[in-house]
């Protein structure tokens, strides 16, 4: 083999190289940033429940009341949750073709943004069917709460 086909062979055996590291990179940066704003949205949880009790000064009554709600809530987010986790590993294999336009791609995309504008119309559901239980103050201060957290940077 002649030194110019050896020099042409090891380029294009780096450039394979590089290009599979690069895909491989992105790929698992995509999935731990994923993994880390679902554990940071997940930690958020627990802090709304304890803020609401400690804030709102919810009675006995409405924590009877808002049980049912809770749980219902609790059970469909975590559906909803591992739809979007098998979503964005389709988008993780997805980005591996390399080709932005991809068929694959876009639906993966579009997997992923459904089912998270889905969690989010649930939790506005489950917000104003709680609302229905609360005192005017405690809908207020639940009100204010919700509007910083979605204004807050991540």
């Amino acid at each position: 083999m002649s030194l110019r086909a050896r020099w042409l062979l090891a380029s294009v055996l780096c450039s394979v190289l590089l290009a599979g590291l690069t895909a491989w990179w992105v790929t698992d940066w995509a999935l731990h940033r994923h993994g880390l704003s679902h554990a940071q949205h997940q930690h958020l949880e627990p802090d709304f429940h304890a803020w609401m009790h400690e804030h709102l000064d919810i009675t006995p009554e409405q924590h009877t009341a808002l049980e049912p709600l809770e749980a219902e809530f609790e059970k469909e987010r975590a559906r909803l949750k591992a739809e979007i986790r098998a979503a964005g590993l389709e988008l993780a294999e997805a980005i591996r073709s390399g080709d932005p336009s991809a068929p694959l791609l876009q639906a993966a995309l579009e997997k992923l943004a459904s089912a998270q504008a889905r969690v989010q119309r649930l939790t506005l559901d489950h917000f104003f069917a709680m609302k229905r239980y609360l005192r005017p103050a405690q809908t207020a201060r639940l009100l204010e709460w919700t509007h910083d957290s979605l204004t807050r940077e991540p």
